[in-house]
């Protein structure tokens, strides 16, 4: 398809103008629109795991709280104690002070028969609670917690009212004497609206919220649009208990729901409907010990936004800059192509025999420049005509005076006559060789494919000499002509015509033909055969009778006639192979593709395949032996070198420390090949042992083999997973393996590759550490005095604190603080920055005192001494202290 070089150009200009931006569009916005995405879902997931760790502390501390309480020995005696008794104030008042400090809706006593000895206003003396299941728990000696449920007795809502079915829970412990024997128990009501504000306290957008549900589904805590809610209709007092995750348009759990309360961790990026119908984002987890189920989620249209803002900002860039871009294009190309154009048109003009066209370009450049050479060019290709028109005709005059044909063609297949002599045209039935230019070459043949070949010999050799072939002439008679022809290139090697000299040889070759016709089909037949063809007598002393060219060459002679009259089994190296092979013939008649070791006429040794049967007479008895046969040293020495590097491969892979294995890509599948190290760890003796037995039995839990060749099956390869395996005596180890899933060309399962290695060992020493650092943690939190560390520069953050520093700074946990500056628990800002210049230059400041404040901003006087850490590149990564309180001293 013809395209001017105006419209390449204005096309190339476009294309590489607007190429970047495309790009932009197909390969950077699809990766950062991704990155958005992982990013949102990496801080929805820290999220919800904040919150998780928040409701889990939460909880520990009123379960702990209640054992507390259980063991204070004030309320053992409580269990029989009435109005009467001085201590009965005393211990309303301590119950009291405990309700109203940790915000619990009540508190009681009861003793072992379930009747309330002892509790707060809320609760009623005398009532008998042992039908309920905090009571019939606690008695058993367990520490009980209960489900969000509705209060059986009217409590103070959150809009100072009584209200009877608030949600609530119960946390109870037993009370026991002095012996350990159980009294009684003692119960906490929880008010939920507490874990409300607890999962209220941290949000990551203005549509994201974080609430519990229960295992039936129902919301526990509250949304944080309530409000929009109940203008909805969906709630009417609160979202607790109330209201239940329902997709409004399939009648059925939400899909964070389901999956939570199916006991299942995760999230979802696509986004589904939430309870209001909204699509959303969310990610979950589920608290087994609770029966609840932590959901985070955000608007999608909130959470994708900057991606979305991303897509429309660079598609409204493209189609701005397209138009300007698109003219600017078009102009500079038009202007670089309308001299080019000139030239093209004088171009072809000259080409179709106009030699007195001239390039009318004035130019100070290139261009110009390319013009002036042109029009010397021209007028020197006229002078350079004429000479060869001159030329031309002297040469004409001396073909013609030849009486063998001369001719010229084009060269291929489909070449056309371009010169031939007048004794050409004549012998090809012409009587003027103008009638013959122009016509194609292969029509004179009377098999077009005799042109083909003489092309073919052309393009390979140059020249082909003494060419027969059948022809015709114009009358349509045919006669042979003997030919030899060459084959002109131009500088570059390409093919330029073929020239050549013929005459008429039909009368020499019908005697030579009545001659070799009968030997011909038969020598043409084996001599073209490049394996060797031989017939030999039947016995073990027999004889070569007959053999092909091809065969006596591979032995080593010249000729059939020298191999004529040769022993066979003289070619053999062992002479006795030639016995094996009589032998196994008169068994069996024939023995295909077997393989010799022979030796050629002087000595040289080589392989030889052969496939021979033996001819009967009609009596059955052997009168020859019939062959082929080719040498395949060549092959065998490939067969041998091949061998030689898998033998070396194998060594290699044996000497690894790792086990190196290929199994069938199925559950059922089975070792194929094992490396000696692979076998050694699954306690093998040798890999022969291990290869053909069940992949999937050297897993603890058989089912794993099922999953991972789901998972191969989709993601191709699998990187660095651990399994808990079982070696051949049932010793139990974990595994740390890479496998890859091969596939052919067809996409169809081949194989699975893979490499393991055991490393119980190191998992026992990740557990132990493990253990460690939790025993460090316990005593750290032990300690009277705070331990912190925070980042090393002046707006650093708290990034650990244990719980004795979380409480002189007035926190009840250590996770309230982490994430506070460090500089805003100090009166003086100022402090923070002296600090750190003091820990850069020394390194260390002890007993450094400063006034601090704490969080509900009462002051005090704290000592610290502190210590700044470096890397292995000597940057500050942390600062580490410890701090008390010295207000008193």
């Amino acid at each position: 398809m013809y395209i001017s070089i105006k419209t390449r150009l204005i096309l190339l200009l476009i294309v590489f103008t607007l190429l970047p931006f495309i790009l932009l569009k197909i390969i950077a916005y699809p990766r950062i629109q991704a990155d958005l995405q992982e990013v949102l879902i990496r801080d929805l997931d820290g999220m919800g795991h904040k919150q998780a760790e928040l409701v889990t502390n939460w909880m520990q501390e009123r379960i702990l709280n209640t054992r507390v309480i259980a063991n204070n020995p004030l309320m053992a005696e409580s269990v029989k104690i009435t109005k009467e008794d001085e201590d009965y104030h005393d211990i309303v008042q301590y119950l009291e002070v405990v309700k109203n400090e940790y915000g619990y809706k009540g508190l009681l006593v009861s003793n072992d028969k379930g009747i309330v000895t002892i509790a707060t206003s809320e609760e009623g003396v005398g009532n008998d609670v042992s039908q309920m299941d905090y009571f019939k728990e606690a008695v058993q000696g367990k520490t009980y917690v209960s489900s969000v449920v509705p209060s059986e007795i009217p409590l103070m809502n959150e809009y100072g009212e009584k209200e009877l079915g608030l949600p609530n829970m119960l946390v109870s412990s037993p009370l026991k004497d002095r012996e350990g024997n159980i009294i009684g128990i003692v119960a906490l009501r929880i008010d939920v609206l507490k874990l409300s504000e607890l999962m209220l306290s941290l949000s990551l957008g203005k549509t994201e919220e974080t609430y519990l549900i229960n295992k039936d589904g129902y919301m526990i805590t509250e949304s944080r649009f309530a409000g929009h809610l109940k203008e909805m209709g969906l709630v009417k007092k609160r979202c607790a208990l109330e209201l239940k995750l329902i997709n409004q348009e399939t009648g059925k759990l939400t899909e964070g729901a389901q999956q939570c309360i199916s006991g299942n961790n995760g999230f979802d990026a696509q986004g589904y409907k939430d309870y209001s119908g909204v699509t959303v984002l969310g990610v979950w987890r589920w608290l087994p010990e609770f029966h609840w189920g932590v959901i985070t989620e955000i608007d999608r249209d909130e959470g994708y936004g900057p991606a979305y803002n991303l897509n429309y900002i660079v598609s409204s860039v493209l189609l701005i800059l397209a138009f300007p871009f698109v003219m600017v294009a078009y102009l500079v190309g038009k202007k670089l192509s309308v001299p080019i154009l000139k030239l093209t048109e004088v171009t072809r003009k000259m080409a179709s025999g106009d030699l007195a066209q001239r390039v009318d370009i004035r130019r100070e450049d290139e261009l110009g420049e390319l013009a002036s050479s042109f029009n010397v060019m021209a007028k020197s290709l006229v002078e350079k005509t004429k000479e060869i028109v001159i030329s031309e005709k002297r040469y004409r005059e001396i073909f013609n005076s030849i009486k063998e044909g001369v001719y010229q063609s084009e060269p291929g297949a489909e070449g056309v006559f371009t010169f031939i002599n007048k004794t050409g045209a004549e012998i090809l039935g012409y009587s003027d060789p103008q009638e013959i230019i122009g016509t194609r070459v292969k029509n004179i043949y009377v098999d077009a494919e005799d042109r083909n070949r003489l092309c073919g010999k052309l393009e390979k050799d140059g020249v082909w000499r003494e060419f027969v072939s059948l022809c015709k002439r114009k009358s349509g008679e045919s006669f042979y002509a003997e030919r030899t022809s060459s084959m002109l290139r131009d500088e570059k090697g390409n093919p330029a015509a073929i020239y050549g000299v013929f005459r008429d040889i039909s009368e020499r070759k019908k005697a030579e033909m009545e001659i070799v016709e009968s030997e011909k089909r038969y020598r043409l037949l084996f001599d073209s055969l490049k394996e060797g063809v031989y017939q030999s007598g039947p016995e073990v002393d027999g004889v070569f009778t007959w053999i092909n060219q091809a065969g006596a060459e591979i032995l080593g002679y010249k000729s059939p006639e020298e191999v004529v009259g040769l022993k066979v089994k003289d070619v053999y190296v062992n002479p006795d192979d030639q016995k094996k092979v009589v032998e196994k013939l008169s068994k069996e008649g024939v023995w295909k593709g077997f393989a010799s070791f022979c030796k050629r006429k002087n000595g040289e040794r080589f392989h030889m395949e052969r496939t021979s049967s033996v001819v009967a007479d009609e009596k059955g008895n052997p009168i020859r032996i019939d062959g082929i046969f080719r040498d395949i040293t060549e092959r065998k020495k490939l067969e041998q070198e091949l061998q030689e590097s898998e033998r070396h491969h194998r060594q290699l892979l044996n000497s690894l420390k790792e086990g190196i294995y290929q199994c069938e890509p199925v559950e059922d599948g089975v070792f194929t090949w094992i490396n000696q190290a692979g076998a050694e760890i699954l306690g093998y003796a040798s890999s022969e042992q291990a290869i053909g037995t069940k992949v999937k039995d050297i897993y603890a839990n058989p089912d794993e083999r099922r999953e991972i060749i789901e998972k191969l099956t989709r993601e191709g390869i699998l990187k660095s997973f651990t399994s808990l395996c079982k070696r051949q005596n049932g010793e139990y180890f974990f595994m740390e393996r890479t496998s890859n899933l091969v596939v052919n060309e067809e996409g169809k399962l081949v194989r699975i590759d893979g490499i393991f290695r055991d490393i119980s060992e190191r998992k026992r020493l990740e557990e132990e550490l493990l253990k460690s650092e939790i025993q460090h943690k316990q005593l750290l939190n032990s300690l009277k005095e705070g331990i912190y560390v925070c980042e090393p520069a002046e707006d650093g953050v708290f990034t650990w604190i244990n719980q004795a520093g979380a409480e002189i700074l007035g926190y009840n946990s250590p996770e309230e603080v982490i994430g506070i500056r460090v500089k805003d628990v100090y009166v003086n800002p100022n402090d923070r920055k002296e600090l750190i210049r003091r820990l850069k230059e020394e390194g260390v400041w002890r007993d450094f005192v400063s006034y601090c404040k704490k969080k509900n901003g009462e002051r005090f006087i704290s000592e610290t001494t502190c210590n700044l850490e470096y890397d292995e590149s000597d940057k500050p990564i942390r600062i580490g202290g410890i701090f008390r309180d010295i207000t008193e001293r």
